[in-house]
Formats: C-alpha cells, sequence, structure tokens
C-alpha cells in the first residue's frame, strides 16, 4: 500500500477520540471515521504478519496467514454479535465470500484481460478452490433448506432444532478447515506420484497469496527505482537483490539441486514471472564498473540475509497494536451503524452484505487487482477464492459458536436471496476457472452478478 493509505490512521484517532471524549457528531460521520479508521489498520496487520513469518519459516508463517486471513471481519462480527445484531453478521458472512469470488475476481479479470488479453492458470488449484467452495456452500444451504421444508410440514421446535443444526455443522466446517490446513500449510501425506513433476506456480486454498504479494510489491518497487533518475540509487538496487534473493532461496531449501549445466539458476524478473532472468542493471555510480550479464551474482551470506529481515519484536508489537486497534474502531463502526441505517433508510443486511465485506478485506482487494496487472492469475485465484473459502470454514463457524456467549444465537440459516445467490456465484466460479484461463467477459459476469445481488438486497432486502 502507499503511503497515503496509510494516512487515514488519522480517521482511527479521530474515531477513538470522539468515543473517548463522548462528542455527539452525526451517525454518517461517525460511521465515515470508523469505516476509514479500519482500512489501514487491516493492511498493517497483513505487513506485520508478513515480517513475523520471515522469521518463523514456511510452515508456520502459512499458519500465520491462514489466521490473519480475514481478522478483521471476524473481529467486526464479534463486536456485532455483542449488539446483538445477528441479522447483519449473518448478512457479512455472505457478503465476504461474495465480494471475493465475484467483485474482487470479477474487477481483477475484467483489469488483467484489458491490459495484456486472455489469461490463463493452472487448473488443478482451481479445481481444489471449486471443491471447497462446493463443501461451503453445502453447509451454508442446507440449514435454510431443511428449516423451510420442517416449517412447511408444520413440525415443531424449528428455531431450537435449527441452531442445533447450525452447531453441529459449525464443528464440522472447522474439521474441515484444520484438514485443508494440513494438506496446504503441512503437507500431511501430498506428494507427488514417482517421475511426475511438480509445478513452482501452485498456491493454496487457505492461505491467500500475502507471501507473494510481498514479493511483487519489491519487484515492482525495485522496476520503478531502477528507471528513476535517482542518485546513488545502484546501492539500494544491490540490497534489494540481495533481499530478494534470499527470499527466493527459502523457498528452494526443500528443492533437489539443479543439474550443473553451467548456467544460473533464474530468479523472478521484475514483472514477476518465474522462470523469466532478471538481467542485472548497470551500476551508474563512478568508480565501480558494471556487472556483465554473464557474470552471476554471488550468493548473500546467511548473515547479510538476516540482516535485512524486520525485527521480530517490532514485527509482533505492530500485529498486536493493530489487531487491538481493529478491536477498539470496530467497536465504534458497529455501535453506529444501527443510527446510520436509519439515517439513510437503508435495511441492515445491505450494510452488512455490501459495507463490511468492503471494510474488512479493501487492502486484500488492492493487492489482489494488482496481481491481476501483473498476469498472476493463479495468484488471483489464491487470494480471492482463498479468503472466501477461510470466511465459509472459519469465520462463519468461529461466529456461531461465540454466539453462545451473545445476546442472541446465530444459526446459518441465510434467506433465499443469500443462499441462491451464494449457489449462483459458486457455479459461476466453477464454470469460468475450469478451463483454466479467463477472458475480460467472465470478469463482467461476476461484477453483474455481484450488481444484480446488491441491487435486489438494497430494494428489498435479504
Amino acid at each position: 500500500m502507499s503511503r497515503w493509505f496509510y494516512s487515514l490512521l488519522l480517521f482511527a484517532v479521530l474515531a477513538v477520540a470522539l468515543e473517548l471524549l463522548r462528542v455527539e457528531i452525526p451517525p454518517l460521520l461517525r460511521f465515515g471515521c470508523a469505516a476509514l479508521g479500519i482500512l489501514p489498520l487491516a493492511a498493517l496487520i497483513g505487513r506485520a504478519v508478513e515480517a513475523v513469518a520471515e522469521h518463523t519459516g514456511e510452515r508456520i508463517g502459512g499458519l500465520l496467514f491462514a489466521t490473519f486471513g480475514n481478522v478483521t471481519e471476524l473481529i467486526i462480527g464479534l463486536f456485532a454479535l455483542s449488539e446483538g445484531l445477528v441479522d447483519v453478521v449473518r448478512a457479512s458472512i455472505i457478503g465476504s465470500i461474495l465480494g471475493n469470488i465475484l467483485l474482487v475476481l470479477g474487477v481483477a479479470t475484467m483489469v488483467g484481460c484489458l491490459k495484456h488479453g486472455r489469461l490463463r492458470f493452472e487448473t488443478r488449484p482451481a479445481s481444489q478452490y471449486a471443491s471447497l467452495l462446493a463443501l461451503c456452500i453445502a453447509g451454508l444451504l442446507l440449514p435454510a433448506v431443511a428449516e423451510l421444508l420442517a416449517s412447511r410440514a408444520g413440525q415443531s421446535h424449528i428455531v431450537e432444532r435449527g441452531i442445533l443444526l447450525s452447531d453441529f455443522i459449525a464443528v464440522l466446517l472447522l474439521l474441515g478447515y484444520l484438514a485443508s490446513l494440513l494438506f496446504s500449510v503441512f503437507r500431511w501425506r501430498d506428494h507427488p506420484a514417482e517421475g511426475e513433476e511438480t509445478s513452482d506456480d501452485s498456491f493454496e486454498p487457505v492461505l491467500g497469496a500475502r507471501s507473494e504479494a510481498a514479493i511483487l510489491r519489491l519487484l515492482s518497487y525495485r522496476q520503478r527505482l531502477a528507471h528513476s533518475n535517482l542518485p546513488n540509487k545502484s546501492g539500494v538496487l544491490r540490497e534489494l537483490d540481495r533481499t530478494l534473493q534470499a527470499m527466493v532461496s527459502t523457498e528452494r531449501v526443500d528443492a533437489p539441486p539443479a543439474a550443473s549445466t553451467g548456467t544460473p539458476p533464474a530468479t523472478p524478473s521484475a514483472s514477476g514471472r518465474p522462470g523469466e532472468q532478471r538481467q542485472p542493471e548497470a551500476a551508474p555510480t563512478g568508480g565501480q564498473a558494471p556487472r556483465s550479464q554473464g557474470e552471476p551474482k554471488p550468493a548473500p551470506t546467511s548473515e547479510a540475509a538476516e540482516e535485512k529481515k524486520p525485527n521480530l519484536w517490532l514485527a509482533l508489537l505492530l500485529l498486536a497494536a493493530a489487531t487491538a486497534g481493529v478491536a477498539v474502531v470496530s467497536d465504534i463502526l458497529v455501535a453506529s451503524i444501527e443510527p446510520f441505517t436509519q439515517l439513510l433508510g437503508w435495511n441492515p443486511a445491505f450494510v452488512g452484505l455490501v459495507f463490511l465485506p468492503l471494510i474488512g478485506g479493501l487492502p486484500e482487494y488492492f493487492n489482489t487487482i494488482n496481481m491481476a496487472l501483473d498476469k498472476r492469475m493463479g495468484m488471483v485465484l489464491a487470494a480471492s477464492a482463498g479468503s472466501s473459502i477461510q470466511i465459509a470454514l472459519l469465520v462463519a463457524p468461529i461466529l456461531v459458536l461465540c454466539s453462545l456467549l451473545a445476546p442472541q444465537r446465530l444459526d446459518l440459516v441465510f434467506s433465499i436471496v443469500e443462499i441462491a445467490v451464494l449457489a449462483l456465484g459458486a457455479f459461476l466460479f466453477s464454470e469460468i476457472t475450469h478451463d483454466g484461463e479467463l477472458v475480460w467477459l467472465e470478469g463482467l459476469l461476476l461484477i453483474l452478478l455481484y450488481a444484480i445481488m446488491g441491487g435486489t438486497v438494497f430494494l428489498f432486502g435479504a
């Protein structure tokens, strides 16, 4: 994220100050200050997790990415439950899922295809995402169908049994989430058959693409710096090269050694595409000759790689502070939802379905669109579909079980409109990703379906 984005932290400070001083302001301003303040705090959580993951290694880092991937939505949902806004929480669950697989994937596909044309990706990860989305839809669809059929049959204690069924399904969804962690993070019983080649461009269903986004940001910054007219930029370029080489080398620790062919291993290019060798930049400083293109760069020492790692305790402090900030500002945001909706005449379901998911996930949405501009559609699918899967398998079950302590129980009985759009969104995702390529028209279809859902809920409610 650019520096101007983090200037929005002023709104978080303003929202907290107004709340502590008990200054009476219009609900629209209170809601706006809290919403704008959460955006940079959510981005800081992502940066802090990336910094901590550089010290913990691939497996623990992946677990951190999976755990904190949707912590903002979870915190907002918990505070909404404490206020008794069950309908808002239920709508925000569906809205977060649809916002990722419809709006984010649609916009990313459109901008990427309009810039580069037809974009291709691997079908195996997309098939895994579609399978996990099918499980998510089953868990969110069956309680509503069962309660509808029971009410038509005139059965008794429908609400109580619906809550009991929701608790049971929540536990099963959590088991599915743990199984996906074992598969994607710890690689348990996941190894290719003998003689089968593995792909380096695979992405995990529940991890998203934060670590890949960090590398892309470094590569993008290096490319801009290399083409700039700044003095003494060669030293910064060398430090960036050492940092990127160290990050890539950690991914190759478990890889078999390459055959000795006299060709240096490929490193990520400035465009971020794997397998494309990046030519070293000539250093325009006096007294230092430019490195020839055939001369391999010296491998960074472990001490140099260690020096470039961010401070672990500082990263943990930033993670704790950003999470606490999200919790405080979320409390203010949730408290202003009812006055805000009453002032504008909107129904709370529309706010939960559209606004809350955008507030919690906007920083990741920008990262996903930037990945599409760099033709990294595998990472786009990991960020969009992976986040939706995490909402359904982790966030929704936790909210259901935490509602045991809330004033009102949360169940997984959604409205007909919500489950219809959810099923259509998952079906459309499966249809446009099964062939391994995307065009701008398919992205537009996703956006149009999201707009149809938003208009329906705005006019008629959920």
